[in-house]
């Protein structure tokens, strides 16, 4: 079954209605990088996954049913999402940040859901920290594995390596790959298109709303794409360790 069919979707916000009659189909346990210049649609359409926006017309589903039929409790249970920038205002300490994400279990399972969730984002050894204590990094890795809590097998996360640097956004962007190694489908907005293009499987370019591009991600880039969506020109270098050609701006 595909992880998630969107149909016909139209709507945005009060003054700019972003999609027209959007339709999308994405699989299961796939890496799938969203990416396009700012005021695209990326973090919109993310909204509209996790329903903080409603559409004027059309529907999304999740695991084939109509998310508007789910409660947002029932669709927690089938998704997580990580805010752009998300970070939490209060002292909490890391167990009990993470164990909110089991919010909608109502306790059912919680301590095992909540060790591994920590143990998959390498966390264990920070629990009894406060949140307020973290490096941005290490908060990424709390948010997301408060949102593996949930228990859902699809991740939603909007520039999860935003102001991260080199190293940190290594090991986000290889722990969301060990996730799609287990059976997890992720959906992840991304701006850098070297980091699309050495962790994801499938890419999907948007553009004021359009998709413009989508499919494989080494099949997706080349110069016309990248003049037409970002008005650059771009080059292709080999590069060794990957094995394979990546796009590179040309400066």
């Amino acid at each position: 079954m595909d992880s998630l069919k969107i149909s016909h979707l139209c709507g945005g916000y009060d003054k700019h209605k972003i999609f027209q009659e959007l339709d999308l189909t994405l699989p299961t346990g796939k890496f799938i990088a969203l990416t396009g210049p700012n005021g695209s649609g990326k973090s919109t359409l993310l909204k509209f996954i996790y329903k903080q926006l409603k559409p004027d017309s059309g529907a999304v589903y999740v695991d084939g049913q109509d998310i508007q039929h789910l409660k947002q409790k029932e669709l927690a249970t089938k998704l997580g999402f990580v805010a752009q920038n998300g970070k939490l205002d209060y002292a909490f300490t890391v167990r009990e940040a993470v164990s909110m994400g089991r919010y909608a279990h109502d306790g059912k399972d919680d301590g095992h859901a909540i060790e591994a969730a920590m143990e998959s984002c390498d966390i264990l050894h920070l629990q009894q920290k406060t949140v307020t204590e973290l490096s941005g990094g290490e908060m990424q890795r709390v948010l997301l594995a408060r949102a593996l809590s949930q228990d859902g097998r699809l991740l939603l996360l909007d520039e999860p390596v935003n102001h991260l640097d080199v190293r940190h956004q290594r090991a986000i962007l290889g722990l969301l790959t060990n996730l799609v190694n287990k059976g997890y489908t992720v959906i992840c907005v991304l701006h850098d298109m070297l980091l699309v293009q050495v962790y994801s499987q499938l890419a999907l370019v948007l553009k004021e709303g359009n998709i413009v591009s989508q499919g494989p991600t080494e099949t997706v880039f080349n110069d016309a794409l990248l003049n037409e969506v970002y008005q650059i020109r771009a080059h292709q270098v080999y590069d060794g360790e990957l094995g394979r050609k990546v796009w590179l701006p040309t400066w």
